[in-house]
């Protein structure tokens, strides 16, 4: 029983190493018969009476750095190619050899579209652990090219609202050499045209992916029109950095330039200090905040946030200035008006009562110019909160909400 078993086994496990090398057999024989092709010629396209029409399919692995000084972005993805090459149909012996996968270095015998990225600055292939090419080809001359890359494609991006901004980062892929006569660009039809892996949009370190649009690229150049095809990835810049970085910090610093209302007017050096160390800390952080960005010639939104900040601080240093010139100057003395009557001669005072009448005079110069000065630091205590309140309205609402729209906008626009 048991040697019957084990030769049951035995004949089981040859027979399918059996199919398995007639298998391997059969596929190298048609990769063989197929590069053999005598009048093949890879320099030509697959038809020269009609367009070879090619479909483009992107898949994005990951996304790198989004540099807003250099103006680009770094991104990982499979760039999917698919078209009909009549010179490779073959007759299948058995539909387990409708699709087979030509071997490694087939690329370079058979014609290939001459796609090439427009925007792109640098780019790679990967080659371990092997080189991440695959060809593959159906009975009916079908071709199915992937390759995967690493690139880095210029990003044009406006900073006006940064950094409550949106940036359209786009791939734009065209052909080198054909016209739009030999050889045009489709998206994929089977399947998503660009997909992008699941867990990118919440692993950008600064940014959220929150959509992508496909369009058309085509440009009439002086040798003819070229095809042309671009995706735009939608950026949602994320603000919790700047948050804990920039605004709070900010706020915070204006709001310790109000202290100084609260302190006594002939308290000079506590007043004059603060002041100082407010002014000098936001010019400090406005610098630091503009660091990594381009030096473009508009202004940006943390621009208008730093500049209204700084004005805010140094206007409550100007106020302490004010004020105290103000406890300092007399009242402005009333015209004496002419006499009804001639003078009549007065008593001589005594000289002790008229030190005393200078001194009371004095004394009450002093108190009027103080109350002055304190009626300014208590009108101070509720305009500048007031107007940094009314700022910051202004400030989200011209701002914020644009972005939130934008952001809604790309989330439901439909790729075309």
């Amino acid at each position: 029983m048991d040697l019957a078993f084990g030769v049951a086994c035995f004949i089981h496990i040859f027979f399918i190493l059996f199919q398995m090398a007639e298998l391997k057999t059969k596929s190298k024989s048609i990769q063989e018969t197929l590069l053999n092709l005598k009048n093949y010629h890879k320099q030509d396209p697959p038809s020269a009476d009609s367009t070879t029409i090619v479909q483009l399919g992107i898949r994005v692995n990951s996304f790198y750095s989004i540099s807003e000084g250099t103006m680009d972005y770094m991104v990982s993805f499979y760039l999917r190619q698919k078209w009909n090459d009549p010179r490779l149909a073959y007759k299948s012996p058995s539909p387990r050899y409708d699709v087979i996968k030509l071997g490694h270095g087939t690329w370079t015998q058979i014609w290939l579209p001459d796609t090439f990225f427009r925007n792109e600055k640098k780019a790679n292939f990967h080659d371990v652990t092997v080189e991440n090419r695959m060809l593959r080809l159906n009975c009916n001359g079908t071709v199915w090219y992937v390759m995967k890359i690493s690139a880095t494609f210029s990003c044009p991006m406006l900073l006006q609202n940064y950094p409550l901004d949106t940036q359209e980062c786009p791939i734009t892929i065209e052909s080198f050499g054909y016209t739009s006569d030999t050889m045009s660009f489709s998206w994929w039809q089977e399947e998503q045209d660009v997909a992008v892996d699941p867990g990118q949009a919440k692993q950008l370190p600064q940014f959220t992916l929150i959509g992508h649009r496909t369009k058309d690229c085509s440009q009439n150049y002086t040798a003819g029109t070229f095809p042309c095809k671009e995706v735009l990835f939608f950026l949602r810049r994320d603000i919790g950095f700047f948050l804990i970085q920039v605004y709070v910090p900010s706020i915070l610093i204006v709001i310790l330039s109000w202290v100084s209302f609260w302190i006594n007017i002939e308290s000079s050096p506590a007043r004059v200090s603060i002041g100082l160390l407010t002014v000098l800390t936001t010019t400090t952080m406005s610098a630091g905040a503009r660091a990594s960005l381009p030096r473009v010639s508009y202004i940006k939104a943390i621009d208008v946030w730093m500049i209204i900040c700084l004005i805010f601080v140094f206007t409550s240093l100007i106020e302490y200035a004010i004020v105290n010139v103000m406890s300092r100057k007399p009242p402005p003395k009333k015209k004496a008006s002419p006499p009804a009557v001639p003078a009549v001669p007065q008593p001589e005072v005594e000289k002790k009562d008229l030190c005393k009448c200078i001194k009371d005079s004095k004394k009450s110069t002093e108190t009027d110019g103080k109350k002055r000065a304190q009626n300014i630091d208590k009108l101070s205590r509720q305009c500048f909160p007031l107007a940094f309140i009314l700022f910051n309205i202004i400030y989200w609402t011209a701002y914020a909400i644009p972005a939130q729209w934008a952001h809604s906008s790309a989330t439901e626009e439909k790729t075309t």
